[in-house]
């Protein structure tokens, strides 16, 4: 970078984002994740391997499912819903293949392919816990209230102490009865063992019990990389996106949910959803 040396400009930035406070104008942002240096690599090396004509069939269908995943958490979906559509001709029966697909399809508001995916996985591994997550929000989407709080029950009792469990079947509960699922908030708020966490921050600000400003004060706590922050702020802005979207104020949840898309972490529940909630609220607009 020139004159400049990059761990100290990047050790700058962090330190200014880290300081710096949340306001309507001055949002807490972290700095954009990038494809890295080894991220590259590690593709171009799994490819450079998948090369060799005396790969056996099973270590080249590992070495592509290792690349589809590196290729998703990059945002790269094409690329990784083809090396996952290219392993099904092989092994039609790993359910972590049909999980991928089914979020690509639940991303593009696909909701019957999606549903048919997570029910294939869940038929192959009635275990998969976030395969019931990605049913429950598919069923979400097209208003299956009951259905999807079931799923999402289920996927809360695997871990009942994740604030982000607690927080996916409060959206769902209240679209069957408002007043009853902030009550269940508040029932397994107070069961969570660890409420300084900063995702139980979250859901201490939909209880009225911290302001947005302490929500992101909190969130700061620990944060040892920009990864780490960039991952937080992409969670706690869709849920404040979601929080606003409910008191009316469409245009604060929209700003929000772009915050959310510009943390760059597209592996996240929450960056996929955000990025179908603006596409939602954009056609209203029209």
């Amino acid at each position: 970078m020139g004159l400049f040396n990059l761990r100290t400009v990047y050790c700058f930035l962090l330190a200014v984002i880290l300081l710096s406070g949340c306001s309507n104008s001055q949002p807490l942002l972290a700095v954009p994740e990038q494809v890295s240096y080894d991220d590259e690599l590690k593709i171009a090396q799994i490819s450079q391997q998948l090369s060799r004509k005396d790969l056996d069939t099973v270590t080249r269908m590992q070495l592509i499912f290792e690349r589809g995943i590196v290729y998703d958490s990059l945002g790269f979906k094409a690329f990784a819903q083809s090396d996952f559509s290219y392993l099904l001709n092989f092994n039609p029966e790993i359910p972590d293949i049909y999980n991928f697909l089914g979020t690509y399809a639940l991303r593009e508001g696909n909701f019957d392919e999606a549903l048919t995916s997570f029910n294939t996985t869940l038929e192959l591994d009635p275990t998969y816990a976030y395969a019931y997550l990605n049913r429950a929000i598919t069923l979400y989407r097209t208003g299956h209230y009951q259905a999807a709080e079931r799923d999402a029950l289920q996927f809360y009792q695997y871990d009942v102490n994740e604030p982000i469990r607690i927080l996916w079947l409060y959206l769902i509960e209240k679209e069957n009865d408002n007043k009853a699922a902030q009550n269940e908030l508040q029932k397994r708020y107070d069961l969570i063992n660890d409420k300084t966490i900063y995702s139980g921050n979250i859901i201490a600000f939909y209880l009225g019990k911290i302001n947005e400003s302490r929500l992101m004060q909190n969130l700061q706590q620990g944060v040892e990389n920009n990864r780490q922050l960039a991952e937080r702020l992409c969670e706690a802005y869709f849920y404040l996106g979601k929080y606003y979207q409910s008191k009316g104020d469409n245009e604060r949840a929209k700003m929000l949910f772009k915050y959310a898309l510009a943390n760059n972490i597209y592996n996240y529940v929450e960056h996929q959803q955000a990025l179908y909630e603006i596409k939602l609220l954009e056609e209203k607009e029209k």
